[in-house]
């Protein structure tokens, strides 16, 4: 028992103070699956001969390979000048079932053609957009299995070039009819998912914007704040076989936008030096990328094994959450508010695209009972390449019950029904924090609820009178009977302040709060069988 205890310890450190104990994670240098980002495995399949997903192909990606993404090519040959039959559309149904029971989620492509002989390499526009209006019921209805879509239909591959109804090179009319193509195909998908186009100048053509997306439009409902980037070509020429028109300045804009929007794709051929490690991991990180085939450019791929940068990508490929420290109260109230601090570092290449709330969870040691409280902390912001300090005062749920609590991070899936399965939540890159049978991340802190904490505060909360706001060099507080009530001050981090106070009646009382700092504080009063807290602001 004593060689585990001293392995424990050296994973994470605590530093105790008489309110709040400051715990310091270990990093994990483990290649683990996370949802929505990494290598993924590219799956297609022709209307014309549908070869469906293989259901242990998928749980083999996830369980074996700790991929959680797949690429799903739907060339819809046969419906160039026809709508999609029913059957096509109750098969794609079948394989995001089959998606959904393999834990995985997939990228969506459509296109017509793969072949650039072929007469046809794609549907009209009033085609294209009817086929995205019978495609939309199956879209909404299986979103929670869709990381992205990239925008298809428009080329051949749906790379949106070799095309005979959209223009070559595009003119102004038909820049106007790829945005109606995004568009629909944006309204098609439910709300927070993104599409993807396939260079930076056919989103900046579209929406009349040179600049890229600021912090203020990022994950807004606006159609141009739900429109990313992949790339197919990535390092295989000077300017990734014309993905980007000026490199300057594309460069710029691209690594603008996919802060805050998707970016993923493959390379199409060797240009050594610039597909060699040092370059890619250089681009990879400046242009967030969250995703990559496993399978192509099989010769880049290879060069990264042996430049040996192949287990970094795999690892950096979007978010990564280091668990940095965490600061928290060794006691709480029920009903009451407990501040809670968190460091949190992305080292990954990317941030999260997708909507996710961050929880911490409160499990009573004695009986595992479980209560959740949303964090005031949206993890989309979580910046690769940073730390965050989150900060949030939680509010205890009434309805606990007195005791010890384990504390734990939860970052489940945005959908009530994959937010109960652990595979899509989201793992921290740390020692020992991993519980993968819920898919928390263990905080290393037991928070001592207390039996009468928070009894009665209801009642003392409606009648108990706190002026001036914001209050000066003095805080006036009227209740009944006060004087029978002790009065604690405490900052945003827990820690009591020492502050002098006086009665004037029994029913008032003034704290001295001269020598506190402007800022937020909380003042607590309590009686033995009955407690309430206050938030203040104090601005002198």
């Amino acid at each position: 028992m004593k060689k585990i205890y001293v392995f424990m310890a050296a994973l994470c450190t605590y530093a105790a103070s008489a309110q709040n104990t400051t715990v310091t994670y270990t990093a994990s240098t483990e290649s683990f699956a996370n949802p929505e980002r990494g290598f993924y495995q590219h799956e297609e399949t022709f209307a014309s001969n549908y070869d469906p997903l293989s259901q242990s192909s998928l749980t083999n990606y996830r369980v074996n390979n700790k991929q959680t993404l797949i690429l799903r090519l739907f060339y819809l040959d046969s419906f160039i000048n026809s709508e999609i039959s029913s059957a096509f559309l109750t098969a794609m149904q079948t394989d995001f079932t089959r998606m959904r029971a393999a834990g995985i989620k997939c990228i969506i492509r459509f296109a017509y053609s793969d072949d650039v002989d072929n007469p046809q390499q794609d549907a009209t526009k009033a085609q294209v957009l009817a086929h995205i209006a019978q495609l939309k019921p199956v879209l909404l209805a299986n979103g929670d299995v869709i990381a992205t879509v990239q925008a298809g239909f428009i080329g051949t591959w749906g790379e949106w070039y070799y095309t005979d109804h959209f223009g070559l090179p595009p003119n102004a009319t038909d820049y106007a009819n790829r945005k109606e193509v995004v568009t629909a195909l944006v309204n098609a998908l439910p709300a927070g998912r993104m599409v993807q186009v396939r260079t930076p100048k056919l989103k900046q053509q579209m929406f009349n914007a040179q600049a890229g997306l600021s912090l203020t439009q990022a994950f807004t409902t606006a159609t141009i704040a739900r429109v990313g980037h992949h790339n197919d070509c990535f390092l295989a020429s000077e300017d990734d076989e014309g993905t980007y028109d000026n490199i300057t300045s594309d460069y710029a804009y691209l690594e603008q936008e996919t802060k805050y929007t998707p970016m993923g794709g493959e390379s199409c051929a060797v240009n050594a030096p610039r597909s060699l490690c040092p370059t890619a991991l250089a681009e990879l990180q400046k242009f967030h990328w969250s995703y990559a085939n496993i399978d192509y450019h099989p010769g880049v791929l290879g060069d990264w094994q042996e430049g040996g940068c192949f287990t970094d990508v795999e690892k950096k490929l979007g978010y990564r959450f280091e668990m940095k420290t965490g600061t928290f109260p060794n006691s709480a109230s029920i009903g009451g508010i407990m501040p809670v601090e968190l460091k949190i570092a992305n080292v990954g290449f990317a941030s999260l695209y997708n909507p996710r709330t961050a929880y911490l969870v409160f499990r009573n040691v004695a009986n595992n009972a479980e209560y959740s409280v949303a964090i005031n902390s949206d993890p989309r912001f979580w910046s690769s390449n940073a730390t965050t300090t989150i900060n949030d005062n939680i509010v205890l749920p009434t309805t606990m019950t007195a005791g010890s609590y384990k504390l734990f991070l939860k970052l489940p899936d945005a959908d009530a029904v994959l937010a109960i399965r652990p595979e899509y939540s989201v793992r921290m890159a740390n020692q020992t924090t991993w519980e993968a049978t819920t898919g928390y991340n263990d905080l290393k802190h037991t928070v001592t609820v207390g039996t009468a904490l928070g009894v009665g505060e209801n009642d003392i909360r409606t009648k108990l009178v706190v002026y001036p706001v914001p209050a000066n060099n003095e805080l006036i507080m009227e209740l009944d009977n006060i004087t029978d009530y002790s009065v604690s001050v405490y900052n945003t981090l827990g820690q009591r302040i020492g502050v002098s106070s006086r009665t004037e009646s029994t029913n008032k009382m003034i704290v001295n709060t001269e020598s506190l700092s402007n800022g937020i504080y909380f003042v607590s009063l309590e009686n033995g069988t009955a407690k309430v807290t206050k938030q203040i602001i104090v601005n002198h």
